[in-house]
């Protein structure tokens, strides 16, 4: 990967996070889980697990969650200091903006510039939070690193979703911070098709009711 500087590879997800979107609630249609149909062609997304999340406006946007690189963080930035001990693996998020970098944390308190994700985590692209960040190397199995994000236009995910190309599946914090990216698809995956008895007649599929 060639060298990026932190203003470029920060400058390609902005637009996405200076509405600094919060909600006193977790709305379950609002953060949800996408999980690959087993039979998905399209290789950007076959076998993936998707974090994704609805903005107020526009289509869902998210990183994928299992698709780590051999890249460490620290190598993205060879000359500065912050980033010398971060061997944090950098993740693939999703074609959009190969050159963006985004991170998912937790924080107990609402950041300066970021997108609400669920309880107390959050998604940003904006280098105050990242300088934040790394100022506590001591969080790093809470902070994830994604080069590039998915994105949606709107109802385009909607209908992938009716095409049966992606399960969905309420939200699990143990997906973004704890489970094992190299097996997490297969559980997932089980998790998405396991029998249920549930009522099935009248779903709307444009709301994409999360399991």
């Amino acid at each position: 990967m060639c060298r990026l500087t932190l203003t470029l590879i920060l400058i390609g997800a902005a637009e996405f996070f200076t509405s600094g979107i919060v909600h006193a609630q977790v709305e379950t249609q609002r953060v949800f889980l996408l999980v690959a149909n087993a039979g998905m062609m399209d290789p950007t997304f076959s076998k993936t697990v998707v974090l994704a999340v609805r903005p107020d406006d526009g289509g869902p946007i998210g990183v994928i969650l299992n698709r780590p690189s051999a890249v460490e963080l620290r190598s993205l930035f060879p000359d500065r200091a912050d980033f010398a001990n971060r061997r944090d693996l950098v993740f693939l998020g999703g074609p959009v903006e190969p050159d963006a970098l985004l991170f998912a944390f937790r924080s107990p308190r609402k950041p300066p510039n970021g997108l609400f994700v669920a309880d107390d985590i959050y998604l940003s692209g904006f280098s105050e939070v990242l300088a934040e960040l790394l100022k506590h190397p001591e969080n790093a199995g809470q902070q994830r690193f994604f080069i590039g994000f998915s994105g949606w236009a709107a109802g385009q995910l909607e209908d992938e979703i009716a095409r049966g190309g992606w399960y969905v599946l309420r939200f699990d914090a143990k997906a973004v911070f704890d489970m094992n990216p190299l097996t997490m698809y297969e559980e997932m995956l089980k998790r998405a098709t396991v029998p249920r008895i549930e009522a099935t007649r009248g779903i709307d599929l444009a709301r994409a009711v999360p399991r």
